[in-house]
């Protein structure tokens, strides 16, 4: 302890940065040099779970302490993270204003209110937020007149909320990753927010939107040339029209769609009617990602979507397949449209819809996908069930895979030992086209 003692209040402070308030501010009881040092801290980690469910009063009062007994005039707070559960806000308004101001780099609130907490319209003009995430019970709902927004130097946001306003999102002119989660409201609580569009600077999106459950017109607008990574969920219900525009990405890298109706909005067939078209669109856009991994509604939908042919993939080395039933011509079609392909993993999705559907797509070329001959060395092929189908998709890959280096079938758990026993050596036996492939089961 001694030899920490020696240490200038700056690199004290900053070794106490890392730690959860609470246990920062307890430093001070270590020794008489350490009684002041937290009130320099420019971190603050806040967090109402060490206080237990009896201790809201108490909380209020350290929160309340801590801000008003730091050296607020030297040392400005940069970093501020509060977590809690309130039965109301007060008195969230009063430390937020406490909070922001033009050194505030980083602000993260967690907050669960049971009626709603209101950001205070200073935080969307913070000149120096560098990072802005907000989470759970947290309002952006200003009635008819939106807050004015000049974030200038936001980059990082990330929203867990019910809805959004294109104001707030067109008010961050250098944002590169945004996080936007759009709950699924009860109707007294749904705003209606007829397009959303996302900043062009974008190189990082994650975009979940649960809120698209009403009998009205939603538009998703993602033109964002720039983009390096996607992860898209829209959850939708049958009797909305939903439109998504997209933009090339030429430098994207990882991309991720799931597009999904609400089974119970399915037709009495269990046929989706909505999306056949959005889907194949996307994967236009994506032509050049690295890696693309399709849900299984995403991959249904290009079952079914009429006259459709598979972009050209030219970049793409890692390709994961969740499919709602198993077909050897979908798959191949996929693989002649991936040129260097080198991971395959495909996953039986069967139990999530009720009926098989026929593919509608044109009978694959008889030759083998150049990427099978030339680049894939490794296929994983999840919930196998031992169809015909599937063995002889699995031949086909050992035979003409003159590079594969691993297989792995993953069985699915309610097979027997028997059954298990005759499935590994039946499999075990087809004669394979590369000299190094490893074949793997996994129960």
């Amino acid at each position: 302890m001694d030899r920490i003692s020696y240490l200038p209040n700056t690199i004290i402070c900053d070794i106490l940065s890392y730690l959860p308030t609470k246990q920062a501010v307890s430093t001070s009881i270590l020794c008489h040099s350490w009684r002041h040092v937290w009130k320099d801290l420019q971190v603050l980690d806040i967090d109402d779970r060490p206080f237990g469910s009896s201790g809201k009063a108490s909380f209020d009062s350290f929160v309340n302490a801590i801000l008003a007994q730091r050296n607020a005039d030297s040392y400005p707070i940069e970093k501020f993270r509060l977590t809690c559960e309130k039965f109301e806000e007060d008195p969230i308004p009063t430390w937020l204003n406490a909070v922001i101001g033009p050194h505030l780099q980083e602000l993260y609130l967690s907050l669960n209110v049971m009626f709603g907490t209101s950001m205070p319209k200073a935080i969307f003009t913070c000149t120096s937020l560098k990072s802005l995430v907000l989470k759970r019970d947290i309002s952006l709902d200003y009635g008819p007149e939106f807050p004015d927004v000049y974030l200038p130097s936001l980059k990082n946001l990330e929203l867990d909320i019910a809805h959004v306003n294109n104001k707030l999102l067109s008010g961050c002119p250098v944002l590169e990753n945004l996080k936007l989660i759009l709950l699924d409201m009860a109707p007294e609580r749904y705003v209606y927010t007829p397009t959303i569009q996302m900043p062009q600077t974008l190189k990082s999106l994650t975009f979940e939107d649960y809120s698209i459950m009403w009998e009205e017109i939603n538009h998703r607008v993602i033109d964002t040339p720039s983009l390096e990574y996607l992860y898209l969920k829209i959850v939708t219900s049958g009797v909305v029209e939903l439109q998504v525009s997209a933009s090339y990405f030429p430098n994207m890298v990882e991309a991720h769609l799931d597009i999904e109706e609400e089974q119970s909005h399915l037709d009495i067939h269990g046929e989706p009617v909505e999306h056949v078209c959005l889907v194949p669109m996307l994967l236009q856009a994506l032509r050049e990602t690295k890696l693309l991994a399709l849900k299984p509604y995403t991959t249904r939908c290009l079952f079914s979507a009429p006259a459709f042919k598979f972009p050209e993939f030219h970049r793409l080395l890692n390709l994961e397949l969740d499919v709602p039933f198993f077909n050897t011509n979908f798959l191949l079609n996929f693989l002649h449209s991936c040129h260097v392909l080198e991971a395959l993993v495909i996953r039986i999705c069967k139990e999530v819809y009720v009926r098989t559907m026929d593919y509608n797509g044109p009978t694959p070329p008889t030759m083998v996908p150049s990427c099978v001959t030339s680049h894939l060395k490794s296929f994983e092929f999840r919930e196998y069930q031992d169809a015909a189908d599937e063995r002889e998709f699995i031949a086909y890959l050992l035979k003409g895979g003159l590079v594969l280096k691993t297989v792995t079938i993953h069985l699915k758990s309610d097979f027997d030992l028997v059954t298990k026993y005759n499935i590994v050596k039946g499999l075990s036996a087809i004669p394979r086209g590369s000299t190094i492939c490893q074949l793997n089961f996994v129960d």
